[in-house]
């Protein structure tokens, strides 16, 4: 590595398993592991609040839709913000702002006032998950980036399912507000370790023209085997565009991948968060099958689905976009299941957890896509934009649910319409595993699985 320049992404593709890049991941889980615990905290109170309040179900329709746009929109605020003020500051200020409005939200007195406190934390929630994508996938070898980006789902997965069965511990003796006191407060101190230990992203620093001393830096902590002489020019395959990096999702054969990669997302977070936002609720208050703490246990397994994430991003590593296709093919049955499950809590149990293995673990896959198959100028805001149009995904899925709730809908009739958008979404896949010809993914997919031979 001697010589007059270096290599930056020769350098990130040769490193070994090292603390640093140990400790990395760990920072990134740890940043999952309080949003998804504060992402599903108010689907974990929602029937408590609807009791305490005494409230139609039906009103919290508009406390989850607001709470995803607002995570929609930080999602596209915070991953243009990361392209401009790095990875490391942009995290730092999401996780501080979703802890911070997440321990206020048990100040809320009403309905107006839980919405305002809880489209507030969603913006931080939002704008996390893209920068520890972005953050981890340019830190991360091209052939094992898919399965890093999946293990992070791990630590979003412990937050998410956890607080499930933390909620069913606690919430009969300490009430609602001690899931979103436990979960603000985690993630205020996590913030406070990410200040502390969190590095910067080397492809940012270079691409945004660090100063040399600070590149040098960031690369000992990488591969402290290098020296680096007097005067080494520290390069990079690409280079920083003149064109903004929205343009660029669009230009250069991107296009169609660009548009069915989003209605994969979208159309995945439909049944995803129809599920998520409403399953306590459908088990429990709407439908009397179990108690409340048995209905967030249940749906503490759903979220535990998603550590399938893990060997999904392998399959992705390994066999391409096609795996994840079959895998969404196959999410429609249990969730449409549920809904014919009786009284049986084992039966709601089992397929509560299929469907969260099928539903959720293919999501990480899909995520990764969007740090796999964009050039680093532009990694964050297109991981922001994909994650933002999911988002719409998401804010439609739970306004159906609400809408079925409303109507009194037969249970069967409410999970068959949450399994639908699964089978779209395996459509989308199929065209954007065509749409990834080797003709057009050429500087594009980083791995040779996932250019179509």
């Amino acid at each position: 590595m001697e010589g007059r320049s270096l290599d930056i992404d020769a350098v990130v593709d040769s490193q070994q398993r090292s603390w640093f890049s140990i400790s990395l991941l760990l920072l990134c889980c740890l940043v999952m592991m309080v949003d998804g615990y504060d992402n599903q905290a108010i689907n974990y109170a929602a029937p408590l609040i609807i009791r305490d309040w005494n409230l139609a179900r039906e009103l919290m329709a508009p406390v989850f839709s607001l709470s995803i746009l607002g995570w929609m929109l930080g999602s596209v605020g915070f991953s243009v913000l990361g392209d401009r003020i790095g990875r490391r500051n942009s995290i730092l200020l999401s996780v501080a702002l979703f802890g911070v409005f997440t321990v206020a939200i048990p100040l809320a007195g009403n309905l107006v006032q839980l919405t305002g406190l809880r489209f507030l934390a969603a913006l931080g929630i939002g704008g996390a998950v893209p920068m520890v994508v972005a953050l981890l996938s340019d830190s991360s070898k091209a052939g094992s980036k898919a399965l890093k980006i999946c293990v992070l789902y791990l630590g979003y997965t412990v937050g998410s399912s956890g607080g499930g069965f933390l909620a069913a511990t606690i919430t009969p003796a300490y009430g609602w507000k001690s899931i979103f006191l436990i979960g603000g407060a985690g993630a205020i101190l996590a913030c406070v370790v990410l200040a502390m230990a969190l590095p910067e992203s080397i492809r940012y620093l270079v691409l945004s023209g660090a100063p040399r001393t600070r590149v040098a830096a960031a690369l000992r902590n990488m591969r402290p085997d290098l020296s680096f002489p007097e005067g080494t020019e520290f390069v990079m395959r690409e280079t920083s565009q003149r064109r903004l990096p929205v343009q660029s999702l669009f230009t250069d054969g991107r296009t169609a991948i660009t548009i069915f990669l989003w209605l994969a997302l979208a159309l995945s977070f439909v049944t995803h968060f129809y599920v998520s936002a409403w399953l306590t609720t459908l088990l429990s208050d709407y439908s009397g099958r179990m108690t409340i703490p048995v209905a967030q246990r249940t749906a503490a397994l759903f979220q535990m689905g998603a550590a399938f994430g893990v060997v999904m991003g392998w399959l992705v590593d390994r066999r391409g976009i096609s795996a994840l296709t079959s895998v969404m093919l196959l999410a429609a049955v249990p969730v449409a299941a549920m809904g014919i499950a009786g009284s049986s809590a084992a039966a709601a149990m089992s397929l509560s957890t299929i469907s969260g293995i099928l539903v959720l673990g293919s999501a990480p896959g899909l995520n990764a896509l969007a740090g796999m198959v964009y050039p680093a100028f532009m990694r964050c805001t297109a991981a922001g934009a994909a994650f933002a149009t999911a988002r719409i995904g998401a804010i439609i899925g739970p306004a159906i649910a609400g809408a079925l709730i409303a109507l009194r809908a037969p249970l069967e009739v409410i999970f068959a319409v949450g399994a639908l958008p699964m089978l779209a979404a395996a459509a989308a896949t199929f065209m954007l595993d065509r749409s990834m010809a080797a003709s057009k993914a050429g500087g594009i997919a980083e791995t040779p699985v996932m250019a179509r031979r």
